[in-house]
């Protein structure tokens, strides 16, 4: 049965949706007010930060010229 209490107002739970009262209710890290036994706390994989690297190629060459093979230039004979 609802009962009164001053200050403790209901909100809707953003993961079940039931009704609940805000002082049965938390904060997620993304804004989300959720019941307590929906609440989990962030993943410790979302503060890891990566590692710069050089993408740059150690002895980079000018690209060669494109070469193309003529009809039957290549025969059975040569492979």
């Amino acid at each position: 049965m609802d009962k009164y209490r001053p200050g403790d107002y209901y909100i809707q739970c953003d993961y079940s949706g039931f009704k609940i009262r805000r002082s049965q209710a938390k904060k997620k890290w993304d804004g989300l007010l959720v019941d307590r036994r929906f609440w989990e706390i962030r993943h410790p994989q979302d503060f890891v930060r990566g590692i710069k690297d050089r993408q740059a190629v150690p002895d980079p060459r000018p690209e060669g010229d494109d070469t193309f093979l003529s009809t039957n230039e290549v025969t059975q004979d040569d492979l």
